[in-house]
């Protein structure tokens, strides 16, 4: 029975400002899409919805977890079939979200990366598995030459490098190089990128990475790298609202303006990302559901208008057996359906997309703040109005009833190969955890089912008792059965 890794998503709970709501302006819609809408708005709910509990209003969600903004783009048989703005942007001169208020992509700009790569790769003599130091001719990456890393290696996060992100920087006064910013000097605020565990191995995010992606495309396309992705992605899709962080000149007046936890406007209104690959990116919803379509009718036919066919399998392809970390984007088996994520979070700005590689369904959420819990709901909310294919909506049992006895047999370690897993109790919680990776609660389904909150792929866990009722191994299934049994 193949392993399969578990790769943590972790749910980010924070506190944004005051609440207002502003609808999407000078768009009409038919009397079906007005009332889909409606019923995303209203159908809001958790991982694991109790028996008989209500659906939750989105509105209410924003007063309760104190958004201040987000805006959607919802995607329908390969259309935009609705996009909306919510609440206050933090910027005085134009107040109201839109659908095209522009937010930062954050880590989602990775997914353009790619797509930008991708293209480079078609019309230039690069390979996906080449040297990366035979792609490079203004910089050297240093490497155990034993194991070359590749371009694939970079976008999959497959490279084994060094620096997960990077914080951006107050103002622009200073703005190290991309040189600077892979060796790790002054003025960069991050670490060196170098190789921290062998290529080819196992999922080791880096931003790192990425941004030797970024220089890959620059030094073979002999130009910047924000006109390349311009000329060859923004353009030809129209998506006439994305720019870099580091273009001054292209900066929107309806720009939403990051928040902190406090709920205010960050005192620099946002921070400034030179790592254009890996966190650079303002965008607005709408322009990345135009990417996602074009990909999505490239996985359909024979190209789309940025990449052909096989580009795109490629694009979706996870480097690694038993990985789900493609190039720019994570895949996820959603009951045999294939799905495409990739989250973003830089200071004051988080988002996620989330579309299907099988049909033309997906949607693109971006939030003026640090809150992620919402951002989940509401794909939940529009996978059940669309009645997306694959989609489980998890449901705990109507008698269920359960407390810290019942709870506590499942304490202990559980081992599979040379792996092992442990669960803890605390005030009738359980968590699951492997040692200094990662750590999960685990939400009843019923008394001896469990969902795991925070990994993706979705993973639910059973354990499973003798005779006797004693707990003797759990049955972990993400997209794949493991059975892995307790030792302790």
């Amino acid at each position: 029975m193949k392993l399969r890794k578990l790769l943590l998503t972790i749910i980010l709970i924070s506190n944004i400002g005051i609440f207002s709501y502003a609808q999407t302006t000078n768009i009409l819609y038919s009397e079906t899409v007005q009332q889909r809408i409606k019923n995303v708005e209203n159908s809001l709910s958790p991982l694991v919805l109790n028996s008989g509990e209500s659906l939750w209003n989105l509105e209410k969600q924003m007063q309760k977890y104190n958004v201040s903004g987000l805006s959607i783009a919802v995607i329908n048989d390969y259309q935009i079939e609705w996009a909306k703005g919510y609440g206050e942007t933090g910027n005085k001169d134009k107040i109201d979200i839109t659908e095209q208020t522009v937010f930062q992509a954050a880590s989602m700009s990775k997914f353009v990366n790619a797509v930008a790569l991708m293209k480079l790769k078609e019309s230039a003599d690069i390979k996906l598995d080449d040297d990366i130091n035979t792609l490079l001719s203004s910089w050297q990456l240093n490497y155990d030459e034993k194991q070359p890393i590749t371009l694939r290696q970079l976008l999959s996060h497959t490279a084994g490098l060094s620096t997960h992100g990077f914080g951006g920087y107050i103002d622009s006064k200073k703005l190290p190089s991309l040189v600077q910013i892979l060796e790790g000097n002054k003025p960069a605020n991050s670490d060196k990128v170098k190789q921290i565990q062998p290529a080819n191995k196992e999922f080791q995010y880096s931003g790192g990475g990425t941004m030797i992606s970024q220089l890959i495309l620059m030094d073979k396309s002999n130009s910047s790298y924000e006109s390349f992705v311009s000329e060859n992605v923004f353009m030809p899709l129209e998506m006439n609202h994305s720019f870099y962080s580091t273009e001054f000149n292209k900066y929107s007046d309806n720009l939403s303006y990051g928040h902190s936890q406090n709920g205010k406007p960050l005192k620099n209104n946002y921070n400034i990302y030179p790592e254009s690959a890996a966190a650079g990116l303002w965008t607005t919803p709408t322009d990345l559901a135009k990417l996602i379509i074009d990909i999505q009718l490239s996985l359909k036919s024979e190209s789309g208008k940025i990449l052909s066919n096989q580009s795109s399998k490629e694009l979706i392809t996870p480097a690694l057996e038993n990985s789900n970390s493609a190039l720019g984007l994570f895949t996820e088996d959603e009951n045999g359906e294939l799905y495409l994520q990739h989250s973003g979070s830089n200071r004051g700005f988080r988002g996620k997309f989330y579309f299907s590689a099988e049909n033309g369904n997906g949607v693109v959420i971006m939030v003026n703040g640090p809150n992620t819990t919402i951002i989940e709901e509401i794909i939940r909310s529009v996978a059940r109005v669309y009645k997306w294919a694959g989609f489980k909506m998890f449901e705990a049992s109507s008698t269920l009833a359960i407390d810290d006895v019942d709870l506590s047999k499942y304490v202990g370690t559980y081992a599979l190969e040379d792996r092992e897993v442990n669960v803890t109790l605390k005030k009738e919680q359980l968590t699951l955890s492997e040692k200094g990776k990662w750590s999960s609660n685990l939400t009843a389904l019923n008394k001896s089912t469990f969902v795991v909150d925070i990994v993706k792929p979705q993973a639910t866990i059973e354990f499973v008792s003798d005779s006797n009722g004693s707990v003797i191994k759990c049955i972990l299934d993400q997209g794949g059965l493991t059975e892995w049994t307790k030792i302790d």
